[in-house]
C-alpha cells in the first residue's frame, strides 16, 4: 500500500509542468520562430502576437492592435528582447511542454511564474499600419 502511494507521488510529480518542461535555446527558439509569427495567450486570452525576421528582429503586435519594432538575443537559455519604443529588456525562457510551447519571464535570471502560452503558429504577417512598423 505505501509502495503503491508513494509510486504515484512520484509519478504525479514527473508528470508536472515544471519537470515536463525543457528550455528551448536561442538557437532552437531561431529555428521555430524565424520566418512566422507567434500567437500568444495569458490563461486562454489573447495576449498578443510577434513576427520573427532574420537577423533576429521582430515585431510585437499588442492584443490592442498597438505594435512595437525589437530586436532579440540569447543569454544562456533565456531569449531577451528590446523594442525600439522601450528602454528596458524582457528575457523570457522559452519552454517545450508535452502541451506546447510556453514562455515564462525572467527576472534577475529566475522564472517570475508569469507564463504565456503558444496559441498557433502561422506565416500570416501582423497588420501593424503606421509610418514605422508592419506590413
Amino acid at each position: 500500500m505505501i509502495a503503491r502511494l508513494c509510486a504515484g507521488l512520484l509519478a504525479l510529480a514527473l508528470a508536472s509542468p515544471a519537470a515536463a518542461a525543457e528550455a528551448m535555446s536561442p538557437d532552437g527558439f531561431e529555428a521555430v520562430a524565424e520566418g512566422h509569427v507567434l500567437h500568444f495567450t495569458l490563461r486562454g486570452a489573447p495576449f498578443g502576437a510577434e513576427q520573427y525576421f532574420p537577423g533576429r528582429r521582430s515585431l510585437w503586435r499588442y492584443a490592442d492592435g498597438t505594435c512595437a519594432t525589437g530586436s532579440w538575443w540569447g543569454e544562456g537559455d533565456r531569449v531577451c528582447f528590446r523594442y525600439d519604443e522601450r528602454t528596458d529588456t524582457q528575457c523570457w525562457r522559452f519552454l517545450d511542454r508535452p502541451g506546447g510551447l510556453a514562455a515564462e519571464l525572467v527576472e534577475g535570471g529566475a522564472g517570475t511564474g508569469f507564463v504565456l502560452e503558444l496559441s498557433r503558429r502561422d506565416e500570416t504577417p501582423l497588420a501593424c499600419p503606421g509610418p514605422k512598423v508592419g506590413s
